[in-house]
């Protein structure tokens, strides 16, 4: 498990996720985010200036909780997405799946 990885509320309807979101450290972030962004969840938006690096992992949980909230009736935008992310979502056309915007 990878205790630096967290995903915290910053606001109303905002999360922030900083360290890893790789194959060592999701299913931690995963745990985390459960009460977070579960049913009845309030977030919106998820920022991602404070992650690190990305994986294939790190892209299919953001999909899982992308799914998560449509299943609820909300959107979810991913900001501040890194380079290896926004690759990865090119290089599997999920994108728009994603919501994603890039770091400025």
């Amino acid at each position: 498990m990878n205790t630096a990885s967290q995903i915290r509320s910053s606001g109303s309807d905002r999360a922030e996720l900083s360290g890893d979101m790789t194959f060592g450290s999701v299913r931690s972030l995963s745990e985390q985010a459960e009460s977070l962004l579960g049913p009845g969840s309030d977030i919106r938006q998820i920022n991602l200036a404070q992650v690190k690096k990305v994986d294939s992992a790190g892209l299919a949980l953001l999909l899982e909780w992308q799914a998560a909230a449509k299943r609820n009736n909300a959107s979810l935008t991913i900001t501040d997405a890194p380079d290896d992310l926004l690759s990865l979502a090119r290089l599997c056309e999920a994108q728009e799946l994603l919501q994603l915007a890039a770091r400025s």
